[in-house]
């Protein structure tokens, strides 16, 4: 499993301070109805340990249930089950979107 901590607090205090891993996409920039692998977070241990607890952990499917606009929380599917993150949470996962809809 991969994680990724930001140690220095005063780096995520910025908006553009998460960037995504070579070949991941953040799971605000999927649209509704796409699908994506979790491939890795981008946080502070009591974020991963969160998101773990709901589910949310390397290798999983995710699928895009809704976005609400003006960066609204995101409402998705994780093992049949529905959750809706906060946009500033659902940035900071990384997803890998597979093959079949990544050459579509």
């Amino acid at each position: 499993m991969q994680f990724r901590n930001r140690g220095n607090h005063n780096r995520l205090r910025h908006r553009h301070s998460v960037h995504a891993p070579k070949g991941t996409i953040s799971l605000t920039t999927l649209h509704e109805g796409d699908k994506g692998v979790v491939a890795c977070f981008s946080g502070g241990f009591g974020l991963i340990r969160r998101l773990v607890e709901m589910g949310l952990t390397p290798g999983i499917e995710v699928k895009i249930l809704r976005k609400c606009p003006f960066r609204g929380p995101v409402e998705l599917e994780v093992r049949g089950v529905a959750l809706a993150l906060g946009y500033g949470v659902a940035s900071k996962v990384f997803v890998k979107q597979p093959k079949a809809e990544a050459n579509g």
